[in-house]
């Protein structure tokens, strides 16, 4: 049984980001530019958007915050606060919590002899998630940063099915994002996308096993 940190297991970076934007008064123009990146695929041979780079560990986040500023800059108004961002100001899983229901779900599957590990794409400077979670009821745990590839890439998927040993039909994968549970049914994983119905997610879960 594998799971996706943010909006799996943690609350979902993607909405704590549009509250950190609405804090930032940042305009939808900006948000379009700034996150219209994150899901885009790339194409063999073409310069990967600097989202995939920090996520892979090859870029800092540093360096990603002062791209992310001198994009909006011609944005936002003279004066505007957003034009002083820096890394510290940016990291979605600042205040994120852990979902209960999600990690008893966890815990009951581990317990009754399935084993759990974790499959998510992170930023280095983001780790403060692995505190809201026992960790140690997931092994191995994947992460983007430290192995340098990101999810959708199939060779993700091929990797944490090596690293638990079993084939790709054996595994049952939970994502919030619809494009990573449908690169993970391609890689010939099982996979169900989870929505804010957390407990319908451990239901259908409960259902499969």
């Amino acid at each position: 049984m594998i799971f996706d940190v943010g909006g799996v297991l943690v609350g979902s970076p993607f909405l704590a980001a549009l509250r950190w934007a609405k804090e930032w008064d940042l305009p939808r123009a900006s948000l379009e530019k700034l996150f219209g990146e994150y899901s885009r695929s790339v194409q063999p041979g073409e310069q990967p958007p600097m989202w995939h780079e920090v996520e892979c560990g090859r870029v800092a986040l540093t360096e990603f915050v002062e791209h992310m500023r001198l994009m909006l800059e011609s944005e936002l108004p003279k004066g505007h606060k957003a034009r002083g961002l820096t890394a510290s100001d940016f990291d979605p899983f600042a205040e994120a919590e852990a979902i209960p229901i999600m990690v008893d779900l966890a815990k009951e599957i581990r317990e009754g002899g399935v084993r759990t590990a974790i499959l998510t794409n992170n930023v280095k400077e983001w780790r403060n998630w692995r505190d809201r979670i026992p960790i140690e009821e997931f092994d191995p745990v994947i992460d983007s940063c430290e192995v340098g590839v990101r999810k959708p890439d199939p060779a993700i998927y091929s990797l944490i099915c090596n690293r638990m040993d079993v084939a790709p039909s054996d595994c049952l994968f939970l994502d919030d994002h619809l494009g990573n549970v449908e690169a993970a049914l391609a890689a010939g994983l099982e996979a169900l996308q989870v929505t804010e119905d957390f407990a319908a997610a451990a239901n259908k879960v409960r259902a499969r096993l």
